[in-house]
């Protein structure tokens, strides 16, 4: 069973929730068990709900037990809901279940994703048996920036700003699909994000974009090569860009989620492997 959680309820619970928030057998995206998120933010992070109004927890509960609980936000004008905590002990398959179908009735025409460790094996083969699209499989990596040394600061690269913003917009367009984060949506917050973008022959080759999540943690939102075309020089090239602005800026960590064919790269590049990411995404009619 699923119920609102109230404040004082989450006051008992966060603990426990907690410790289950630290383990990827029993939680979502975005994890805790990073190296970098502690449970000060965890809380603090929580905490936020009861202030905001497109924010909710649910506790679950079986067997007359509370077996963990679910947070939740939506964004009205876009019709996109999202988790961003379902850390549940046992019976996965029954809470995904509920709030399947409670959100269902409750925001029908949003777009649903879910994110999960590869090694939730409960919540990954259930929305796979429910036909969910699996829309992203990324690896999780985070560079703790004082451990690299003698990092290259990347070469004839260019900074994107809005006078030049079209040089990473023909790059970004050829991806974003459906994405939140379109071009659009960067340009418009374009004071939030840092962007370099690689050239060759005055044509935009690749660019890497990311933003600050806290002052001194950093989060690479994605790479874009031309026409799909890895490149590791590039990419390597882009990548030593990133963390070297990082690192000039002050930060402490950076996070990149990338896939398969670049995972060598991004390790060579001083990033430490955390986990497998997938993503799932439903209409909800």
């Amino acid at each position: 069973m699923l119920r609102l959680c109230t404040k004082s309820e989450f006051e008992l619970y966060i603990d426990f929730s907690y410790e289950l928030a630290t383990c990827l057998e029993k939680s979502a995206y975005p994890t805790y068990c990073d190296g970098i998120k502690t449970k000060e933010m965890f809380v603090e992070r929580l905490g936020k709900v009861f202030d905001r109004e497109n924010e909710e927890i649910l506790l679950f509960e079986c067997e007359g037990k509370v077996e963990g609980l679910i947070h939740y936000y939506w964004i009205p004008e876009d019709n996109y809901i999202a988790t961003s905590g379902f850390n549940i002990n046992k019976a996965t398959e029954q809470a995904m279940s509920e709030f399947l179908a409670f959100v269902g009735e409750q925001f029908k025409g949003y777009d649903l994703f879910l994110g999960f460790p590869a090694e939730n094996k409960s919540a990954v083969e259930y929305l796979a048996g429910q036909g969910f699209e699996c829309i992203e499989n990324n690896y999780n990596n985070t560079a703790f920036i004082d451990k690299i040394k003698d990092l290259p600061k990347g070469n004839r690269l260019i900074r994107i700003e809005k006078e030049n913003y079209e040089r990473f917009k023909t790059l970004h367009d050829q991806i974003e699909g459906d994405m939140y984060w379109n071009s659009e949506r960067i340009f418009g917050d374009l004071d939030k994000w840092s962007i370099f973008v690689a050239e060759k022959e005055g044509r935009s080759q690749g660019a890497v974009y990311y933003t600050d999540v806290t002052d001194d943690w950093f989060e690479i939102f994605g790479v874009d090569m031309n026409n799909g075309e890895f490149d590791q020089d590039i990419f390597r090239n882009l990548l030593y860009a990133a963390l070297s602005d990082v690192k000039r800026r002050g930060g402490r960590v950076m996070t990149f989620f990338c896939d398969k064919e670049s995972e060598q790269v991004v390790l060579e590049c001083g990033f430490t492997y955390v986990g497998n990411y997938l993503c799932y995404k439903t209409h909800l009619e």
